[in-house]
């Protein structure tokens, strides 16, 4: 789709237009256009996306941790400059993690995600037993790499 045809998307959907009425306008304004009615169905995806959180959902992921009190760490691919493992971990919770470092149980769990990265749970327990998480993960592949690399930063978490 080119950038003058998203241009018209965008305004038709500012004018509470329906996808199919969008695609129709699209077409008749730009008969030559190779685009499929799903190419307009995932800008006006994009562009809902972008219009609920603020930006792009990695920026809003980053803004939220910061204003939260969260200590939070990503991994980008040298090749492609994607973020391939985010871990988080809530200031208080590392402080009584250091606190009470003797047990340390690590969860990882499948398919929660639109991503579908593996979301990995550290998990720590007090002296009367209670489990309190310290810190959680997405890791795009369970590597043994991608593992240490959480490790290591849950470790340095301030």
């Amino acid at each position: 789709m080119t950038s003058v045809e998203l241009d018209l998307v965008v305004t038709l959907n500012w004018n509470d237009l329906r996808p199919s009425q969008i695609h129709t306008a699209v077409r008749e304004q730009f008969p030559g256009s190779k685009c499929r009615i799903k190419d307009r169905y995932n800008a006006l995806s994009k562009i809902k996306d972008q219009e609920k959180f603020g930006g792009i959902p990695m920026k809003v992921l980053e803004n939220f941790f910061h204003n939260n009190g969260f200590a939070y760490y990503t991994r980008e691919n040298s090749s492609t400059d994607r973020t391939e493992d985010i871990l988080f971990c809530h200031n208080i919770s590392h402080k009584i993690w250091r606190a009470l470092p003797e047990v340390l149980l690590i969860d990882t769990m499948y398919n929660t995600n639109t991503c579908r990265w593996p979301l990995v749970q550290f998990v720590g327990v007090t002296l009367t037993s209670k489990a309190f998480c310290i810190a959680h993960a997405f890791l795009v592949r369970e590597t043994k790499k991608n593992f240490t690399w959480a490790l290591k930063k849950q470790r340095r978490t301030p």
